[in-house]
């Protein structure tokens, strides 16, 4: 693909390139904005536990941590905050807020948010004035991206509206999309200034869609994916049953109902020995290892490993036999783990939430209700477990549906190429 001559990408991020998680499902996407542009530069907005960067980038992507250093800087000391919320007591954008959401001065705690997100976003708005003064950006050259729809579009949203010929796209996953699981600010505002938003799934986009019909044409599916790594996981062959989790440890992913079912099954199925592991940490870590270790059967062994670096994670794919994956969270865009998951091969048993219809059917492997209870997750273990044929066939069916629509370089270059269009 030929590069868009003197293109420019700014993409911002949360944390990336940085930190422990540091949305390392952007991995993959990096190297085809890279081939199609001549120059892509991360900024990211929040420090992480961890400032070691993630992976090797290729020679023409570059990190701006300046907007880093910045916000980080606004809760240092009273004069920020006060600055914080002078930002936001001057911007006609937060008195918007305030017309279309009245109900928000009912909830102190609301309004404190709401303070300090458009207090945030005028100042992102500032630095991205200064940024394309400075550098000497040109415009028509230039894509700003946010990788969630979230306070980046909102401060960079702010810039365009003295700045109309900027080109702004964002992607928007579970929790910056979904306003049942969030108070979400600055909504429709934001979406007049962009120039298309990304979905990652078409349940996203009906969502959204049913909410701004007007904004249709802004509005497109662009599926995230992952990359090939060259082989297929094993099924186990020892008569133990191997189930893996791979998630935050945090309410919404209900690693608790996880547990609930697997003491049902061990004690339902006494005889048949299991091992269940979980990759991913949380603040629920050491609470949830203390159940289990009460709570499940002699006959099921498990492990809580942690935080795993993405290539790790394959790893223990390639090393371990691994029968069924099992996501039960209660939101969710479409899990990047699942995605993983399928492309080594793995059958995989999933809630119906969000877009994970889009990713797993009885095909697949098995697809549970929204909120099953803790009998119907380990029926569906159970029905996976007593029909090896048929797992031998999810296992196929579960890699060709990952290579027809989760593959990273068919995704992200077709992404890239719509980009570089705008």
């Amino acid at each position: 693909m030929k590069k868009k001559e003197n293109s420019i990408v700014l993409l911002f991020t949360s944390y990336y390139p940085y930190g422990d998680i540091a949305e390392s499902f952007l991995d993959p996407e990096i190297p085809y904005l890279s081939a199609t542009f001549e120059k892509v530069i991360l900024i990211p907005l929040l420090y992480s536990n961890s400032v070691e960067r993630v992976g090797k980038l290729p020679e023409n992507v570059e990190i701006d941590d300046s907007l880093l250093k910045e916000q980080a800087s606004l809760n240092k000391d009273i004069i920020n905050k006060i600055s914080l919320i002078s930002n936001a007591i001057t911007s006609i954008d937060f008195y918007r807020e305030i017309v279309n959401q009245p109900k928000m001065f009912l909830n102190i705690s609301t309004i404190k948010t709401s303070i300090g997100f458009f207090g945030r976003a005028v100042s992102i708005k500032k630095w991205v004035e200064r940024y394309i003064e400075y550098q000497k950006i040109d415009l028509s050259k230039t894509v700003f991206y946010t990788y969630w729809l979230s306070l980046a579009t909102s401060g960079i949203s702010m810039a365009k509206q003295k700045k109309p010929t900027m080109k702004i796209v964002a992607r928007a996953h579970s929790g910056d999309l979904y306003s049942e699981s969030n108070y979400l600010l600055h909504r429709p505002e934001v979406l007049k200034y962009l120039n298309r938003l990304y979905l990652i799934s078409e349940h996203g986009k009906r969502y959204i869609l049913a909410k701004y019909p007007s904004f249709e044409n802004l509005f497109k599916v662009s599926r995230l994916g992952t990359k090939d790594r060259g082989f297929l996981s094993s099924p186990s062959s020892d008569n133990i049953f191997r189930i893996v989790s791979c998630s935050s440890i945090i309410p919404v992913k209900r690693i608790d109902l996880l547990i609930q079912s697997l003491e049902l099954l061990g004690k339902t199925k006494s005889s048949q020995k299991y091992e269940w592991t979980h990759i991913g940490y949380g603040p629920l870590q050491l609470e949830l290892e203390d159940i289990a270790n009460k709570t499940l059967p002699e006959n099921i062994t498990h492990k809580f490993i942690g935080y795993m670096p993405n290539e790790e994670i394959f790893s223990y794919y390639k090393n371990n036999c691994t029968d069924v994956f099992i996501n039960v969270s209660a939101l969710e865009g479409i899990p990047v783990s699942i995605m993983e998951a399928q492309s080594c091969g793995i059958p995989v048993i999933a809630t119906k939430v969000g877009g994970t219809p889009e990713i797993v059917s009885n095909d697949v492997g098995l697809l549970l209700s929204k909120n099953p209870s803790p009998k119907e997750i380990m029926e569906a273990l159970s029905k996976m477990m007593e029909n090896p044929d048929k797992m031998i066939m999810k296992r196929k069916k579960s890699r060709d549906n990952w290579e027809n629509h989760y593959n990273s370089r068919t995704n992200f270059e077709i992404f890239s190429h719509d980009l570089k269009k705008i």
